[in-house]
This record gives structure tokens, C-alpha cells and sequence, in this order.
């Protein structure tokens, strides 16, 4: 009787859970476009969404390396090409020993950001998909669906107040995008792994959070792009502001653990740099003329550097 009334229990909660994410994806619904709202698990699988990958071992200082290797794990880019070509030779990135990765967010609102993809795509540089980078390639696949040039003729057609400057710029990025950087910013998993990193042990890198005590495979899409905030005992994950951060549940918990696993994470400018013990925030708005920053872990050193150059002009 008691293991029945227990699985009841559990139905109900699932069913209210469930209620609880559908109506989290209502609230924000009118902040993001239709596609990217109603992506999840099931529908990330469908459009080839790669959910978790692993940052090649070959890359990964480890303790007792004797040659020099470092992983440069750098914030939102958002197209400003000149910063990062800055930071690169601020650090003094060398392709022989270097590895970069990217939190997400690499292209979008800035000015260049093809030129941030060619490079980033050159280099081999690992990344993770932001929610920045998820509309464009979204705009980009229905783009290659209707090649026929019918929907660039429409738009033009079209005053800002039916379609918005923002999708408009949107649009125009997606179309000028190559098969070959769009390939590459289409390899971008969710979620990037890195195990016995020097100075930090496993490493988890993903654009906006995690929630904790769930399965890497099981995190929903949407919420690793856009979450900020999560209640603290439903686990349900918010793009809003109001609320207990993610990252302060995540480092109550995993503090705990044998062998805790720190998180490297972008998107949240708002809080500008975010550095606790388990989880690493670079967002540091350089898009709207805050700072470009890296986390440098180097054979050479004992525990990450940080590193950042001051960004010349503010977009939107």
C-alpha cells in the first residue's frame, strides 16, 4: 500500500512539474521567437542539437604535464572581432600550445560576427551553443529551406513595426553565413566536458546554466541557452533575474561532493564577472562596451588566470 500511494505521489509531482516548465516557456515566450521557445529535449534531438561533447583530451592540462598547454575559456563574443583579437594577443595565444573555448554566444549584435566564426573556425577552437547563436542558426536553416530568395524579397517589403530591426539584423547575419561556418557553429554542443582540468579537477562548460542533480543528458535545451534563475526546491529553471541564481544552488550542492565539478558559464552580463568556487560567469558585457575576459588554465601556472581588455563601443 505504501509503494503505491509513493508512486502516486510521484505522478503527481511529474504532472506538476511538467505544468510548472510549460508555463515557465509561456512567461517567456514573448522574449524569444516561437522556434526557440518550444525547443526541448525531444525536438533538439530531431534538428540535430548535440546535447554533450567532450573537450579532447590532447588539449586538457593535467597536473604533472611538463609541457606548456593551456585551455582559454573566453565569455560572450557577440561578433566584436577586434576585442578578441585583442585578448588573443593580450594572452599570447599560440595555436601550438593553446586551446580555445568559447562559453557561446559567439556571434549576434556585434559587428563582426562572421569574422569571429572564421577565426574560432580556423583555429579548431571548441565552443558551446548560446542562445544568440541558436536564433541565428534557426534563421539560417529556415533560410537554406526556402533558398529561392522569396523570403529576402519579402522582408524588404515589410516596416519595422511587423518585423523588428532585431530580426531583421538577425536575418541578414543568417544569410550571409557560409555552409562551412554554419557547419561549425552547428557542431557546438550544449554542454562541453573536460575531466582532471589543473587546478579546477572535471569541468563542465555550458552558455547560460545547469540545474543541479540532473543527468547531463537530460538537461533541458532551452534552459542550458537561457536559464538565470531556478527555484530552489522545484528545480525549475527561469530565464528571469528574480529568483536565487543557479549557480549559488549549484555550489551549495556540489561542494559536498568527492569530486565536484565546476561549471564555466557566459550569458549572464547583468551580473558582469561571477566567480565562485564551483562555477566560473565571464560574461563581462563587452557588447555594450564592458570588458572581453578569459580564464586561462596553464600547465605553467597553479590555478587559473583571469584576463580581460576593455571593449570601444556599446551595440545592442
Amino acid at each position: 500500500m505504501r509503494s503505491r500511494r509513493r508512486i502516486i505521489r510521484l505522478f503527481i509531482y511529474s504532472l506538476f512539474f511538467t505544468a510548472l516548465t510549460a508555463s515557465f516557456y509561456v512567461l517567456v515566450a514573448d522574449d524569444y521567437s516561437t522556434n526557440e521557445a518550444s525547443i526541448n529535449l525531444s525536438t533538439a534531438s530531431r534538428l540535430g542539437y548535440k546535447q554533450l561533447g567532450d573537450i579532447p583530451a590532447r588539449f586538457i592540462p593535467e597536473n604533472g604535464d611538463s609541457a606548456l598547454k593551456r585551455l582559454v575559456f573566453i565569455g560572450d563574443v557577440h561578433g566584436m572581432f577586434a576585442e578578441l583579437k585583442e585578448l588573443l594577443e593580450k594572452i599570447r595565444y599560440d595555436r601550438l600550445t593553446d586551446h580555445v573555448v568559447f562559453t557561446g554566444d559567439v556571434v549576434s549584435k556585434g559587428p563582426d560576427s562572421l569574422k569571429v566564426v572564421e577565426l574560432a573556425r580556423k583555429e579548431g577552437a571548441s565552443c558551446v551553443r548560446g542562445n544568440r547563436d541558436d536564433r541565428i542558426l534557426l534563421h539560417y536553416r529556415n533560410y537554406q529551406a526556402r533558398i529561392d530568395e522569396s523570403d529576402q524579397a519579402n522582408d524588404k517589403g515589410k516596416d519595422v513595426s511587423e518585423l523588428s530591426k532585431k530580426m531583421r539584423k538577425e536575418k541578414k547575419l543568417a544569410r550571409k553565413m557560409t555552409e562551412k561556418q554554419a557547419a561549425w557553429l552547428e557542431s557546438c554542443p550544449l554542454i562541453l566536458r573536460a575531466n582532471k582540468v589543473k587546478g579546477m579537477g572535471n569541468v563542465l562548460v555550458v552558455h547560460a546554466g545547469l540545474v543541479h542533480g540532473i543527468d547531463l543528458k537530460e538537461q533541458d535545451p532551452f534552459a542550458l541557452m537561457n536559464m538565470r534563475s531556478i527555484h530552489a526546491k522545484l528545480r525549475v529553471p527561469s530565464a528571469h533575474t528574480n529568483g536565487m541564481h543557479w549557480a549559488k544552488l549549484w555550489n551549495t550542492n556540489e561542494r559536498v561532493r568527492r569530486h565536484p565539478t565546476t561549471v564555466i558559464y557566459g550569458h549572464y552580463a547583468a551580473r558582469g564577472l561571477d566567480i565562485r568556487p564551483l562555477t566560473k560567469g565571464l560574461d563581462t558585457n563587452c557588447v555594450r562596451g564592458g570588458n572581453l575576459t578569459a580564464l586561462v588554465v596553464s600547465t605553467k601556472t597553479e590555478g587559473p588566470e583571469l584576463i580581460s581588455v576593455g571593449c570601444r563601443k556599446e551595440y545592442s
